[in-house]
């Protein structure tokens, strides 16, 4: 009869086989003659278990426990699981089901009873599901089972080391092999305390990830187990070393030696591994060793192989492991104190006598009393409390103080490091005394996150004390009272899985947040065809710490839902409502179905690399991957008119996909221009790009479905609901995309740019917007080329380009609608009336003057005000009666706030006043003389001059002009600038104008001089005398 074995991955290798001490994978029963064997992965069969599974084996079944989905057979040998209707410990052949947690060997999977046995009531929820615990000695959930032998060798408990008993209730993580008895659970302290390894500082069980290293034995710890650590000086003790002690004692070395089987330690240079006896390699060799001077002893050079006791008549043999029997607990013949069974021993052949090495080699002490003790080392899992009031609760904290919960120095944060960095214990913004690491990167804690307790008692959590966490793997992990996403240290109950972040610990009473109203309406547990396990709802709000949805690859920030295993699963709440299939225009004949990706492909319509095990939208006909965001993004073709393809948009999610790669290969298509960062179109076809405002998008449109005209939006939120629309085709949209919006109806009406262009209700129109927007760009790229030719030209060829009529056209621009094209004309212009009195003529000629005032008078931005206002000042030199039309102008500038424009525009006013006195008069009359007189007090320098000159050139007028002047109270400014910290030229300039008033008529000297000495004795200067002579200069002897 011929049998095939359903496969395992090792087909090729199974053969039939005599074997006597095997067990039956299938079955769990002893094999003794011909069975199945797999020669690779020891897998061993009965004959007739092989046929069992050959015979109606169905690939997939639904069982009663588990209506909701199919269950899968699968053929894994290498990791076990625990069977979810008999809560036996299993391996081999499962009935598993993909979405959730839920397992059946063959035997209940062939079973059709509903029922569950009432003696496992204990082991199960009230829901009918196997139990499970999260337990401080180990990172994963640990579920409840019975035991039965499913390997070759039978397990043990992970603290006391004694198998596991058949039928026995246990609990453990079967990925690590990680079983405990239900009694030692609560064996396992959490802090020892004068440790024989390191007594001088009590050590904690923590988790930690920067070296997890035994400092005893050199093993590296699986990141899953926590580590016994010296918070002061960074000491590292694993499990299995804790337990140990030293026993032995030797004349020759004034420290006990400890026990090691298998030694694997090696040294930076290797000298731990070597025995101080014979020189011999100990790698893989039981050692007795001194963990304070790092030597080691192979145990046949330090313990006789024979020996004899006193109270015992025959010769005892050293053996290396021994059981008398299976009853799991074994004692020393000498002492009476329970041995490991594992240790090495003195053993009578001729009876039972069994005794510990040091109790034989040492009897002389053992007969006193003086023997060193080889019980475990003690150990604290008691915790003290002290209570602290806080209003109506009480918080209870463990009663021990730690300086620092960090293994590196730190040190006082400054105050310019406050504010702008965030404390790694709360995630809150530093305030107050606060420390940070040299050693670790961004590593900040406030003074009371420093200060932390080990152990807290918390009225959120009455039932069992919760433990300190300052550091997790890569797991997520969620606050119980506010669901936020832990970024910080967290406090955590291992019994009841209950976690509370630092902002929620100081809290002695519940508060409901804006989040939790928010969240109010959604579920908050799920399952998605995404992912095996349970999503759970959450939210994402330290943007310091950037996690990135497994579906679309973007950041999350705001609900979303997460898995609670050790898988770092995320999704944003939109993704979540992504479709399992869906159809796309570019692949019309098939649909695509959502999967995790198995190897390595390429996206079809971003080209670029599809990574395994991302999300993809996949055809399962044709070799056809989108990712996630392409697949549901580009549904709506643009068809235009300069491209025979319909083109698609590449929005701002694209933009972590594309920055890295495509920020040196992106060429646009139209004015081959890189990548900027901005959404784009894309020929899937031709593989071509175009910027979006290359695509030439009219900016405003009219659709025959909407009242109003449609304004082009670079994005729009109405509202915070996270579910945002398109309100032509109905259809979710992003609400980072460009859009189309009603500006009238204050945004209630939005849609997509397809969307709006496929409904339009005048194509004439928009092709005529369309070209009007592409000469409007191109006649901006044009200008601003020309304007940058005239800047770089160290000599620019201003004839030429007067010959080439140039001017005129500028001229015109300057009326443009285009605030850009105005400013760069304003620029060109002044630029060429600068050159010469000619050239200026010539600009003012073809009519610049009018159109640039006109400008100056609407409201325009800070830079065409100013460069307008220097071009102006380029027109106001003679003659005047071509000029004299900006003076209104002028006086309107000269009140403004910016020191640019008041600068030139003054200077302007120095050129019209310039002059004979009908061009002083018609400056006066424009009632400027007052504010040029407030302006010789401002602080520029360069306004304060323009000023002066101005006042300067008014006094050259007639006794009438420089009258206003002295009535306009300027002598006093005028002497402040004489005497104040002024430069040397305006000091010069205002004496200028000062001599220049006293040369008027006597009546005006006499008045001048009053004013003068007045103004001296009243600000009290400390050398009037020099003041004195400095009048002295100014006034003319003869008018004296």
């Amino acid at each position: 009869m011929d049998i095939i074995i359903p496969p395992c991955i090792h087909t090729s290798f199974i053969r039939l086989t005599e074997t006597k001490e095997s067990r039956c994978e299938e079955c769990g029963g002893q094999i003794s003659g011909t069975a199945f064997t797999c020669i690779w992965c020891k897998v061993w069969k009965h004959i007739s278990c092989a046929d069992k599974l050959n015979r109606d084996l169905p690939l997939e079944i639904i069982h009663p426990l588990h209506l909701q989905h199919r269950l899968q057979l699968q053929w894994d040998y290498f990791s076990d699981f625990i069977c979810d209707k008999c809560l036996y410990l299993s391996t081999g052949c499962v009935y598993k089901c993909s979405s959730c947690d839920f397992s059946l060997d063959l035997t209940c999977g062939s079973s059709i009873s509903g029922q569950l046995p009432k003696d496992q009531e204990p082991l199960r929820f009230k829901d009918g599901k196997k139990k499970t615990i999260f337990h401080y000695s180990h990172r994963h959930e640990l579920g409840f089972f019975k035991y039965r032998k499913v390997r070759e060798k039978d397990y043990d408990c992970f603290w006391c080391e004694k198998h596991l008993l058949p039928s026995e209730v246990c609990y453990g993580c079967t990925i690590h092999e990680f079983y405990l008895h239900q009694v030692c659970g609560d064996k396992i302290p959490r802090r020892l305390s004068d440790h024989c390894f390191h007594p001088k500082h009590p050590l904690r069980l923590t988790y930690t990830y920067e070296n997890r290293k035994c400092n005893v034995c050199s093993e590296k710890c699986d990141t899953a187990t926590p580590l016994y650590v010296c918070e002061i000086c960074s000491f590292r003790l694993d499990f299995h070393c804790a337990k140990l002690s030293p026993s032995l004692k030797l004349d020759c070395h004034h420290h006990l030696l400890t026990f090691f089987e298998d030694f694997n330690q090696r040294g930076e240079e290797g000298q731990d591994s070597y025995c101080k006896a014979c020189g011999k390699h100990c790698d893989g060799a039981s050692v007795y060793r001194c963990v304070q001077c790092h030597f080691s002893l192979h145990l046949k050079c330090v313990v006789p192989s024979s020996a004899t006791h006193k109270y015992h008549r025959h010769p005892l043999t050293m053996m290396k492991l021994i059981k008398e029997d299976d009853s799991e607990k074994y004692y020393c013949d000498v002492c009476e104190n329970e041995r490991n069974p594992k240790d090495p021993v003195y053993y009578c052949r001729s009876c039972t006598f069994i005794a510990h090495i040091q109790c034989v080699l040492d009897q002389d002490k053992v007969a006193s009393g003086k023997l060193p003790s080889s019980s475990n080392p003690p150990m604290e899992n008691k915790v003290l409390f002290v209570e602290q009031n806080e209003g109506s609760h009480v918080i209870r904290t463990l009663s021990l103080f730690r300086p620092i919960i960090h293994p590196h120095q730190m040190y006082e944060v400054t105050e310019e490091l406050k504010g702008e960095n965030y404390c790694s214990g709360c995630r809150m913004v530093l305030n107050g005394s606060s420390y940070f690491c040299k050693t670790c990167p961004d590593f900040y804690l406030h003074e009371k996150c420093a200060k932390l307790s080990y152990e807290i008692r918390h009225p959120f959590h009455s039932s069992h004390p919760l433990n300190l966490y300052t550091s997790r793997g890569p797991q997520l992990i969620a606050c119980e009272e506010c669901r936020d996403i832990c970024d910080g240290f967290i406090y955590f109950c291992e019994q009841c899985n209950f976690k509370l972040d630092m902002k929620c610990a100081a809290l002695t009473t519940h508060k409901i947040g804006v989040l939790e109203e928010k969240m109010t309406g959604r579920v908050t547990e799920l399952h998605h065809f995404t992912h095996p396990h349970k999503l759970v709802l959450t939210n994402c709000n330290d943007p310091n710490h950037k996690r990135e949805c497994n579906i679309c690859r973007l950041q999350i920030l705001g609900p979303a839902y997460f898995c609670p295993e050790s898988c770092t699963y995320i999704l944003h709440e939109s993704c979540l409502r992504l479709p399992q299939k869906i159809r796309v225009p570019f692949h019309p004949n098939h649909m695509l179905v959502g999967r995790l990706l198995p190897t390595r492909q390429r996206c079809y319509a971003c080209t670029l690399e599809l990574l395994s095990d991302d999300f993809v939208y996949s055809c399962e006909h044709c070799d056809f991957n989108l990712h996630a965001i392409c697949a549901n993004s580009l549904r709506r073709p643009l068809k235009c008119e300069f491209h025979l393809n319909v083109l698609y948009y590449f929005g701002r999610n694209h933009k972590s996909l594309f920055d890295s790669i495509w920020r040196g290969n992106f060429h646009c298509a139209v004015c081959d221009g890189s990548y900027e960062e901005e959404p784009f179109y894309r020929c899937l076809k031709c593989d071509i790009k175009f910027h979006l405002k290359c695509v030439r998008i009219p900016y405003t449109v009219k659709s025959k479905y909407h009242i109003h005209p449609l304004i082009l939006k670079d994005s729009f939120i109405e509202d915070d609901s996270g579910k945002y629309y398109c309100d032509f085709c109905e259809e979710e949209r992003n609400p980072n995309d460009d859009i189309y919006y009603c500006e009238e109806c204050n945004g209630q009406t939005i849609a997509h740019i397809e969307c709006v262009l496929a409904q339009v209700e005048d194509n004439i129109e928009i092709r005529k917007n369309i070209h009007e927007e592409r000469f409007r760009e191109e006649l901006e790229n044009l200008v601003a080329r020309f304007m940058k030719f005239l800047s770089n030209e160290c000599r620019p060829p201003i004839e030429e380009v007067i010959q080439a009529g140039v001017v005129p056209r500028f001229v015109e621009l300057l009326g443009s609608p285009s605030d850009y094209v105005r400013e760069q004309a304003v620029l060109v212009l002044g630029n060429i009336a600068a050159v010469s009195l000619g050239c200026r003529d010539l600009v003012l000629g073809h009519g610049a003057l009018l159109p640039l005032l006109a400008l100056l008078n609407e409201p325009v931005s800070r830079s065409m005000l100013r460069n307008a206002t220097w071009t102006l000042s380029r027109f106001c030199k003679p003659p005047f009666d071509q000029v004299k039309l900006v003076l209104p102008t002028l006086a309107r500038l000269i009140h403004s706030k910016d020191e640019v424009v008041l600068a030139k525009a003054c200077r302007a006013l120095s050129y019209l006043s310039d002059g004979t006195n009908d061009k002083i008069q018609a400056v006066i009359e424009a009632g400027v003389l007052g504010r040029l007189v407030e302006l010789l007090m401002h602080p520029s320098p360069s306004v304060l001059t323009s000023a002066l000159y101005t006042v300067r050139n008014i006094v050259t007028g007639d006794d009438v002009q420089t009258q206003c002047v002295i009535s306009h109270q300027a002598l006093p400014c005028l002497s402040k600038l004489l005497t104040n910290n002024y430069e040397k030229s305006i000091k010069v300039v205002a004496c200028w104008i000062i001599s220049n008033i006293t040369a008027r008529n006597e009546e005006q000297i006499q008045f001048i001089c009053f004013k003068m000495l007045k103004w001296i004795l009243e600000n009290k200067l400390e050398k009037p005398s020099q003041m004195l002579h400095l009048v002295g200069l100014m006034i003319r002897s003869d008018s004296l």
